[in-house]
């Protein structure tokens, strides 16, 4: 089984034959630097901030009790994110980072460190950095599997947890999800990824290229393929984070041949809501067995596939809302 970028490039690293190393930093300072902008009557804070030897991105929006949102990979960065989650943000303050060696945070001298422990220990560091005492952490696709084996560890941590779209729970819902995408890609859609993926652009990780190659391959996660582009709009790519993406990607791989994130989650006590869309190409099954494991609350946003968040932001935003603040409904 091969596994690539959990529902955000499933055969880029497939057909790549060579990664290139990530970005050297070129210095480690330990200094924090923060930046206070408004944006649409929204309070915006940025900070880059080092967390266990690596510089750490760090943005803020809103004001009101915390969510802290994980994005998805291993490799992605939060913007794809940031635009869909600015209604909570009127309620709420979210925060977002970038996972070491992803988007705006630094790529590690030491590739050993990008690991899942490693991204674990960076959380609750950050944690404890914004002065967090429980988190309602919230996770989109493999970033559900982050906040799930960080909560494994630090199961006292956690005030509530929200799944959204969680990744596959076993090596074998892996096979399945990556089945259902297969059935669903058109023909066309594949020869074209082949070509962009075979061009000198794609191999000098030329932005606009790679990030055309993200949308073509993504079309299957949609309800509307149409929108695809909609959906990167807020994604910015330099030939350096294209890069580190895959490089996370690829280093992170191994850890899903044999896997059941369900071993240990019984340490894991604290309310959990799943947020699944109805056209999921993650077999329902795989969040039934999460949902069965954490005692979860699981909502169907229809029609929806990976993205509800995108795809059926009123109902999502609700459900979230209803979740953390019961008085809401």
């Amino acid at each position: 089984m091969k596994i690539t970028t959990l529902f955000i490039i499933s055969y880029i690293t497939v057909l790549l034959t060579t990664i290139g190393c990530g970005n050297k930093n070129e210095s480690k300072s330990e200094s924090l630097t923060e930046q206070e902008i408004t944006s649409d009557d929204l309070a915006i804070e940025e900070e880059t901030i080092e967390i266990n030897g690596v510089n750490h991105y760090i943005k803020k929006i809103g004001n009101g009790e915390p969510i802290l949102v994980l994005h998805g990979g291993p490799g992605m960065f939060h913007n794809y994110l940031t635009p869909h989650f600015e209604k909570l943000a009127q309620d709420y303050q979210i925060i977002f980072y970038d996972q070491r060696g992803c988007g705006k945070t630094d790529f590690p001298q030491d590739t050993t460190t990008i690991s899942t422990e490693n991204f674990v220990e960076d959380l609750e560091s950050i944690r404890a950095h914004l002065k967090i005492e429980k988190l309602n952490l919230a996770g989109h696709s493999w970033g559900a599997a982050l906040a799930i084996e960080y909560g494994k560890k630090y199961p006292l941590l956690l005030n509530k947890l929200i799944l959204i779209s969680p990744s596959p729970s076993t090596s074998e819902y892996y096979d399945q999800m990556f089945k259902n995408i297969q059935n669903k890609r058109t023909e066309d859609d594949m020869k074209e990824l082949v070509k962009l993926m075979s061009s000198k652009e794609f191999e000098n990780r030329e932005p606009s290229t790679f990030l055309k190659a993200i949308c073509i391959e993504n079309k299957v996660n949609l309800a509307n393929k149409n929108t695809v582009d909609e959906l990167y709009n807020s994604m910015s790519f330099t030939s350096t984070t294209a890069n580190n993406f895959l490089l996370v990607n690829s280093l992170m791989e191994k850890n899903f041949f044999d896997y059941n994130i369900t071993e240990g989650i019984e340490t894991i006590t604290c309310p959990t809501l799943i947020i699944v869309g109805d056209l999921d190409n993650v077999p329902f099954a795989s969040h039934q067995k999460l949902q069965e494991s954490l005692n979860a609350r699981i909502e169907v946003l229809k029609p929806a596939s990976h993205y509800p968040f995108f795809e059926t932001p009123k109902e999502f935003n609700a459900a979230v809302k209803s979740f953390i603040t019961p008085e809401y409904e």
